[in-house]
């Protein structure tokens, strides 16, 4: 049976945040088109507690939407929510543990709702005796440790985490965790990520997990998201076809994006630019020229607060063929490596201010 999954909408009111009400309809949407009859939302679905449910519940008691369950986990954002939080009658509310079959076939899911000040692991343990291994499913809201996220400035520290030695020692045919806005897919362990980038630091597509109950796997689906976050940085050089440099190097970063022509319109790109620069006048009208339609965030511009002028032909030169030479070697994968650009900033600093 499948069943979709989503968190950390973060809903504030459609005045404040229209985008977050319309990727949770473009997802109530797409389900219907599979056909698919129960919504997870594991975690955050309110930036914040004591939120009035109403405009939510309105989106649950429209004619479209009747036919669908929505099953809700507390987080750390809304972790007062219970069952009298709600008057629709298509919403449940999980506020403590709980585990239960979705039919017959299903296997055993386990919804676990934030707990302040408790690992994971821990609370898991209650229910070891009643989760067979690889014959459960874990619908969580906290940190996964078992692999390397970048921090969240917003929320530091550690929620409810999951570690490796968890997934190992119970053995959940698949783990679903709210809580870290950034998707990914690591083993059994999936979160689906905010289905609407909440700022520019939710960068790329958004999505929301379509769940096999009877076998734990987990499908992808993209959202129709109104914004499209990219926070992107370029360096440039005064060489001699600096122009040509500078707009192959925003065709290599905008490919990666993998959006459509008309979704460009939808892009906010924070664009850092570092460097030397023989004309910075041309080059912020290159940058603009190329990125017509895209809005800058946050002023309506790119950031060429860090790109000097200099026509120094034979240090352009000297920039260039180092350049080849960072872009040709192997480079380290170690998280706190610097990148190619980072290197060739320090090399350019070195060329330019000798």
């Amino acid at each position: 049976m499948p069943v979709a999954v989503t968190a950390d909408l973060h809903l504030t009111s459609r005045d404040a945040n229209p985008e977050r009400f319309h990727a949770l309809e473009d997802i109530l949407q797409s389900m219907a088109a599979q056909k698919i009859g129960d919504l997870i939302i594991a975690g955050d679905l309110f930036d914040e507690d004591a939120r009035n449910t109403a405009e939510f519940e309105k989106v649950c008691r429209e004619q479209k939407h009747q036919s669908v369950h929505f099953h809700i986990l507390p987080g750390n954002h809304d972790s007062n929510l219970t069952a009298r939080s709600f008057t629709a009658e298509n919403v449940t509310v999980y506020s403590k543990p709980e585990l239960k079959k979705f039919d017959l076939l299903s296997l055993s899911v386990l919804f676990m709702p934030y707990q302040k000040d408790k690992n994971m692991g821990v609370a898991l343990t209650e229910f070891e005796s009643e989760c067979r291994p690889d014959q459960w499913i874990l619908i969580g809201h906290g940190d996964w440790t078992g692999a390397l996220r970048e921090p969240n400035p917003a929320e530091p520290g550690l929620y409810m985490p999951m570690t490796r030695v968890d997934v190992e020692t119970l053995k959940p045919a698949s783990a679903v965790l709210g809580h870290v806005h950034k998707p990914f897919d690591q083993g059994v362990v999936h979160v689906p990520g905010s289905p609407c980038g909440l700022d520019i630091t939710e960068t790329g597509r958004r999505r929301f997990l379509v769940l096999d109950t009877e076998t734990g796997r987990v499908k992808p689906q993209n959202v129709d998201a109104d914004i499209l976050f990219f926070d992107q940085t370029m360096v440039v050089v005064p060489a001699e076809n600096e122009e040509k440099l500078a707009l192959d190097s925003m065709e290599s970063m905008t490919k990666v994006w993998n959006i459509s022509a008309g979704e460009r319109k939808k892009v906010s790109l924070r664009l850092r630019v570092s460097g030397y620069t023989s004309d910075k006048q041309k080059l912020a009208k290159t940058i603009s020229g190329y990125f017509k339609g895209v809005r800058f965030y946050p002023d309506g511009e790119p950031d060429l607060s860090e790109v000097s002028v200099s026509d120094d032909v034979e240090r352009a030169d000297l920039a260039e063929l180092v350049r080849k030479q960072i872009a040709s070697m192997a480079w380290p994968a170690d998280a706190g490596a610097p990148t190619r650009d980072e290197a060739f900033i320090h090399a350019l600093r070195a060329i330019y201010e000798a």
